[in-house]
């Protein structure tokens, strides 16, 4: 989480203790459906949290497990099946063209060519295993084949429900920030004679008097609002 997405998910905890801690009159209405409005956002803004985290974690984890895999892949099952396919087939260019391992870095292609390279060595598992490969060899490939393409698939989901997150939680601090300024609006001008608590409140809504809010999936717009005590005097 970013440190000004941190800051407004901070905001509006400090908005909803500010208010849940005094009884404020004010002249529009009651304050208990905000003040539980913005108690219900700020649950949701931490449930995102903790899935953008978690998601992010998982995914980081699935990406240094699918590098050692696909090394693994490539290093100790593509290049042997490669270079004995060489020495068998020397005199099929065809064949041996079969066999070629691809560039690092290309998951879908290295999950292609392994498939590839099992589809061959299925017809030829004989004369594979004559030059000392493991009679199940062909399973053994397409095993590590699937465990890497499952990998590949869960990172994927992992860093797909992280933005999923990062979106939700871009929404719920667009919420919030409309929220504060609505409680703003209503609130600054009933603190006038209380120095300490418009002091107080004042360093709540910053946060909603800033250009932007930044989160990882970008920036939520901000309207800079007038001063309400200002425009009371």
């Amino acid at each position: 989480m970013e440190l000004k997405t941190k800051q407004g998910l901070q905001t509006l905890r400090r908005a909803h203790a500010f208010l849940a801690g005094k009884a404020v009159p004010v002249a529009v209405g009651e304050l208990k459906p905000h003040i539980e409005a913005l108690d219900s956002l700020v649950v949701r803004l931490e449930q995102f949290a903790t899935e953008q985290a978690s998601r992010a974690n998982a995914a980081r984890a699935a990406t240094d497990t699918k590098r050692a895999m696909a090394r693994e892949l490539r290093q100790e099952y593509l290049r042997p099946i490669s270079v004995v396919a060489r020495r068998l087939f020397a005199n099929d260019a065809q064949l041996r063209s079969a066999f070629v391992v691809p560039a690092a870095r290309d998951d879908e292609g290295l999950i292609q060519a392994a498939n590839a390279f099992a589809e061959r060595v299925e017809e030829f598992k004989d004369r594979f295993a004559a030059r000392g490969l493991a009679e199940d060899l062909v399973d053994r490939l397409r095993k590590a084949t699937n465990t890497f393409r499952d990998t590949l698939t869960n990172r994927s989901l992992d860093l797909a429900r992280r933005s999923a997150a990062t979106a939700g939680m871009l929404s719920e601090l667009s919420r919030g920030r409309d929220l504060v300024r609505l409680l703003d609006l209503m609130i600054a001008p009933r603190l006038v004679g209380e120095p300490e608590n418009l002091a107080e409140w004042r360093s709540i809504v910053r946060f909603v008097r800033s250009a932007t809010i930044t989160t990882e999936g970008g920036n939520v717009p901000a309207t800079v609002t007038q001063d309400p005590v200002s425009q009371a005097a």
